[in-house]
């Protein structure tokens, strides 16, 4: 099978738990592309959004999930938390499973490598290449820090994709808060906030993201009741408590890999 037969087969499948979504929106989304900043919900975000987000647009996606190598550890500490679980060689095993099949499916979606190294300015450069090529850009931001019972804090630096934007273009980008529920079979798009090249970085970073973390949690409120779903599960913060407030460093020790190493006996998590 061809690697866009097998993704076409992924979708399939998907289908036939995420049944088609509705886009309900506060305000009607400029044509202009935007920043649409999206919940989590572990892993209903992404599907929800590849299967039904109604715009030409391209994802951001952690760059080690993207390569065989990489997606190993990505698999073990991030989609599995196998680190918080025992009987490790299990989950070491389904992790390589996941580095087989995972990388095929991303590989079909239109993405943004994100990286947590030097490498950012080029996550950066190619998001602004994607908004002035017409493309919206729909960014999974959430960080481990909580912020309500719909939506965490969200890190900041994917803000600075409106100064690239700026200085490219002379453009001024938008960016929406987005929530996506799967019981209420919904992607929900609020109004935006425009970025605003006057304001120092720190500042510009901020007022987008309170905008932003309020419109997803607003968004959410408005729905009919659910049950929500938070981006980390509880055993995550069993075993990676101490990254809560290092996410970076969370991500250096994923993407080297060091995790997957035998950890000596009375040393487990």
């Amino acid at each position: 099978m061809s690697s866009r037969g097998y993704f076409k087969f992924i979708c399939f499948l998907a289908r036939l738990v995420y049944p088609k979504a509705r886009t309900v929106c506060e305000t009607t989304p400029d044509e202009a592309p935007g920043v649409f900043v999206c919940n989590h919900a572990r892993i209903r975000g992404p599907v929800m959004i590849t299967l039904d987000f109604p715009r030409p647009h391209a994802n951001w996606i952690i760059a080690c999930a993207m390569d065989k190598r990489g997606c190993e550890s990505y698999a073990f500490h991030d989609v599995l938390i196998g680190e918080s679980r025992r009987f490790k060689p299990f989950w070491r095993l389904l992790a390589k499973a996941v580095r087989v099949a995972l990388p095929p499916i991303l590989e079909n979606v239109d993405s943004v490598p994100v990286y947590h190294d030097r490498r950012a300015v080029e996550t950066l450069k190619k998001s602004a290449e994607k908004l002035e090529s017409g493309k919206d850009l729909v960014i999974f931001a959430e960080s481990p820090v909580g912020h309500s019972e719909y939506v965490n804090e969200l890190q900041r630096g994917f803000v600075d994709v409106g100064r690239y934007y700026w200085k490219k273009t002379g453009k001024k980008v938008k960016y929406y808060p987005v929530y996506v529920e799967r019981s209420n079979r919904a992607i929900c798009i609020g109004a935006p906030i425009e970025y605003d090249p006057e304001l120092p970085a720190n500042e510009q970073r901020e007022r987008v993201c309170v905008h932003l973390q309020d419109g997803v949690d607003r968004l959410a409120r408005g729905l009919k009741k659910h049950r929500p779903v938070t981006f980390m599960e509880r055993r995550w913060y069993d075993a990676y408590g101490r990254y809560v407030n290092d996410f970076e460093g969370y991500w250096r020790m994923v993407e080297s890999g060091e995790g997957l190493k035998s950890v000596p006996r009375g040393e487990e998590q």
